[in-house]
């Protein structure tokens, strides 16, 4: 059942591969885009899993532990992928 928590933390991962492969610069609709998957994901994907495993937590704790990892897991992400960028010279 935390397979599903696992997919939802490779869609963004996913969206910046396609990036890189298009290679093209991170740009803030990028990052901003990355920030909206993840959290979608990750909300979603904590949500169904605290339903379906039954766990004695708030929906509204879980909804609300769900965004800040999802925030934080996609500025992460491009994080990397600048450090990558910088370091291969394709600024």
């Amino acid at each position: 059942m935390e397979n599903i928590l696992l997919v939802a933390l490779l869609l963004p991962i996913i969206y910046l591969m396609q990036i890189i492969k298009m290679k093209q610069i991170i740009r803030m609709k990028h990052v901003y885009v990355t920030v909206i998957v993840s959290t979608i994901g990750v909300t979603i994907s904590t949500l169904i899993l605290n339903m379906v495993k039954d766990y004695n937590t708030s929906y509204f704790i879980v909804l609300l532990s769900g965004i800040i990892v999802g925030v934080v897991w996609a500025l992460l992400l491009c994080g990397c992928y600048y450090c990558y960028q910088v370091l291969t010279n394709r600024r």
